[in-house]
């Protein structure tokens, strides 16, 4: 049976970063679409040529970073028209509404096709105290209209970045879906809910994660119960969280572990009771996935798929509340029914929505597309 034929175009997250990990959610999405349809991946940055696709083929640009997006847009754009009048492809997915959404649009244009633009993080964001979003630029902004305007599909990720898309643009559909995870990586593990209570973080530390509210929760929590906190993810911020820690004598609570690959973050999730995220801005935030399935209970600011599951699976507080959250977790600390209840909710919602799900649901809206 031939498979029909899917372009994907990426800005980056396959086949670079440290230790070629990429964005993992996206490169698992990859190996298993591959498994119902013929996939190339267009990346508009140079991809590591020793890294080794699963599955599809992954064309990268051949330039550095101080060559311009027109260069990159020509080139991918280039290869994928000779690719198509080799073997035609049937749709174009882009990941990233700009830069790479922008040429989807314009390659699906040229070639009629049917084109899909899953927005993935700050399309619509407007943070100007971090310089976070697209929407701090008016020329960027008007841009992103007129994608989610003019291409067939968009996709957010979580019903909370489905409403902020809904304010922000006007589009011709729209679908929900989440990013998955592999359940059997992010095994659950019991563990008993007793001081010292371990919290963790997972992620980049940087200013949108906004880890000084993170560490405030903390403080606070620690004023009241015995407790510890590890943050694990790659430090872009100079040692600035590490500062703040030593300047509230928390260095013996609270230990900065640095980058550990994804493969590595069950271990850290196997000692931990809750995970403790306090973004200013998340389409999804994909830890809370991983934590979830783990058996660890997720609290932290309303925003992503934490505003989603908010009180039924996950403890959530407005963003920026440190006192608000630290309160609602000391509750639920002294609340053991409440605790096992979140944790028992959250590794029956990971069950029902995996790497495999997700991947069947693009499947259903690819073959929605080219059926129609």
């Amino acid at each position: 049976m031939n498979k029909k034929r899917i372009a994907i175009i990426i800005y980056g997250g396959v086949g670079v970063g440290i230790g070629l990990e990429g964005v993992v959610c996206l490169v698992k999405l990859c190996e298993q679409l591959s498994n119902e349809f013929d996939l190339t991946v267009f990346s508009l940055v140079k991809v590591d040529s020793s890294y080794q696709p699963i599955g599809y083929q992954l064309i990268g640009t051949p330039y550095n970073d101080q060559k311009g997006i027109v260069w990159r847009f020509l080139y991918v754009g280039k290869r994928l028209i000779q690719l198509h009048f080799k073997k035609k492809y049937s749709l174009i997915h882009a990941f990233w509404a700009y830069p790479a959404g922008l040429l989807a649009l314009f390659l699906g244009k040229i070639l009629r096709l049917k084109t899909i633009i899953t927005f993935m993080g700050g399309e619509v964001a407007n943070i100007p105290s971090i310089g976070y979003g697209l929407y701090q630029s008016k020329f960027k902004k008007l841009i992103v209209q007129l994608i989610a305007k003019k291409v067939d599909v968009v996709v957010s990720l979580t019903q909370h970045h489905a409403q902020k898309l809904n304010e922000n643009i006007s589009f011709k559909r729209m679908e929900v879906i989440s990013f998955g995870v592999n359940l059997s990586k992010f095994p659950a593990l019991d563990k008993q809910l007793v001081p010292p209570y371990r919290f963790l973080y997972l992620g980049n530390i940087n200013k949108v994660k906004d880890l000084p509210v993170l560490i405030k929760t903390f403080q606070l929590i620690n004023e009241n119960v015995e407790a510890s906190l590890d943050i694990v993810g790659l430090d872009t911020l100079n040692g600035e969280i590490q500062r703040i820690v030593n300047q509230l004598n928390l260095t013996n609570k609270i230990h900065v572990h640095g980058y550990y690959p994804n493969n590595q973050l069950s271990f850290f999730l196997s000692k931990s009771h809750i995970l403790l995220h306090t973004s200013r801005w998340e389409s999804q935030a994909v830890v809370v996935n991983e934590a979830l399935a783990a058996g660890v209970v997720v609290c932290g600011t309303k925003v992503g798929l934490i505003d989603d599951l908010a009180n039924k699976i996950t403890i959530a507080a407005p963003v920026g509340d440190a006192d608000l959250l630290s309160k609602q977790i000391l509750d639920l600390l002294e609340n053991r029914q409440k605790y096992e209840e979140l944790k028992a909710n959250g590794i029956a919602w990971s069950a029902k929505h995996g790497l495999q799900i997700q991947s069947q649901k693009y499947n259903n809206l690819y073959n929605s597309l080219l059926n129609s």
